[in-house]
């Protein structure tokens, strides 16, 4: 047995009375719905997909929710077992270096882009997000439930390295990328403590400090130092023996 593919809920016009627009409608309602129950509710890999709750939490029928999870089945957020159905999928070690090394390279050549621009200085919302991240970062160890915020604030920090590069379309690529990292490392974290915080705030720091600086090379080898720095300490706990 074949998981169902996306293109299925697309129906002939003629023999359904909904029409295109309004599928296309429920089905990125329904594809939404289930991104924010990925990235904010950290369903455990391997975990089934509940696409009937879903499609009664929604008010709609199946069938869009259906498409929607054939789509994220298709980006490799979700897989499938002809038994279980469709599940929250088990990340693999090469997938996850395959996305860091991409991620590597839209944010590193985003900031050779904007290398380029003597005329443009880096903004102060850099700084603040530093700031933010250095409080969150001393929050989060004493209250776990705050290290959501910690990593909201990560991900508002990469966002804006890739933004320097002026080019929306290299943006909307990162923010693709972004939910495929995110999706795949939930739940598969390493342990919450302060020297694994401090150190990614204090590596944010010295990438904003060498833009602030106007070394702006410096703060391209800082970024891809860090970046790899976590790629590396994601598979080596991914890696690790499970007891």
């Amino acid at each position: 047995m074949t998981p169902p593919k996306a293109a299925s809920a697309r129906q002939d016009p003629a023999s359904s009375s909904a029409s295109p627009t309004s599928e296309e409608s429920l089905e990125s309602r329904a594809r939404q719905a289930l991104v924010d129950w990925l990235t904010k509710e950290h369903p455990a890999p391997g975990q089934p997909v509940p696409v009937r709750e879903f499609a009664r939490r929604l008010g709609m029928s199946r069938t869009p929710v259906r498409s929607a999870v054939g789509r994220l089945y298709e980006r490799g957020l979700l897989a499938y077992d002809p038994v279980a159905g469709f599940t929250v999928a088990i990340p693999s070690l090469s997938s996850i270096y395959e996305l860091f090394e991409l991620r590597l390279m839209l944010e590193s050549h985003a900031l050779r882009l904007f290398a380029e621009r003597t005329d443009r200085e880096p903004p102060v919302r850099l700084r603040e997000l530093v700031d933010e991240a250095d409080e969150l970062a001393q929050e989060s160890v004493q209250d776990h439930t705050r290290y959501i915020d910690f990593r909201e604030n990560d991900s508002r920090f990469h966002r804006a390295m890739v933004e320097l590069g002026g080019l929306p379309r290299l943006l909307e690529l990162h923010d693709d990328l972004h939910l495929s990292i995110h999706v795949t490392r939930t739940g598969m974290e390493a342990p919450i403590t302060a020297s694994r915080l401090n150190t990614a705030v204090a590596e944010h720091r010295a990438v904003v400090d060498a833009l602030e600086r106007g070394d702006r090379q410096a703060a391209r080898d800082l970024l891809e130092a860090h970046i790899l720095r976590v790629r590396d300490q994601t598979i080596a706990f991914l890696a690790r023996p499970r007891i």
